[in-house]
């Protein structure tokens, strides 16, 4: 399963121009970002209503703007997850971690930040 490529059929029948080249610059990049930010809020309320229907409905939408917003930027999901999730990984030393108080995972001595550039092709 590809979000991004099931994304990219429903650009491609609403005949929305999926970039080939990595870009900021054009209305349609404006246009998913304004709807991340709607997503992103419509969300925010479900959370604060306590409506995990919404909610769920809600995740779901923002993750296929930002899937919408990689097509338009022309950026490769998938290549950046990779990497970012390497860096993730990276703070797990021999299957052991560390927690602030609120429970975040925190970066030990060892963990590296993902090459997003290298992702990008950059």
């Amino acid at each position: 399963m590809s979000y991004q490529k099931d994304v990219s059929e429903f650009m491609n029948l609403g005949e929305q121009k999926i970039s080939s080249n990595l870009t900021l610059k054009n209305d349609q990049v404006k246009l998913y970002m304004n709807l991340i930010k709607e997503e992103f809020e419509e969300t925010l309320k479900a959370f604060n209503e306590d409506d995990l229907v919404e909610l769920a409905d809600g995740l779901a939408d923002m993750v296929w703007v930002i899937m919408g917003m990689c097509n338009s930027t022309g950026i490769n999901f998938d290549k950046v997850w990779t990497e970012v999730r390497a860096s993730n990984m990276s703070k797990f030393v021999d299957g052991k971690f560390v927690k602030n108080e609120s429970g975040k995972i925190l970066k030990p001595e060892g963990y590296f930040k993902p090459n997003i550039s290298k992702a990008l092709g950059l």
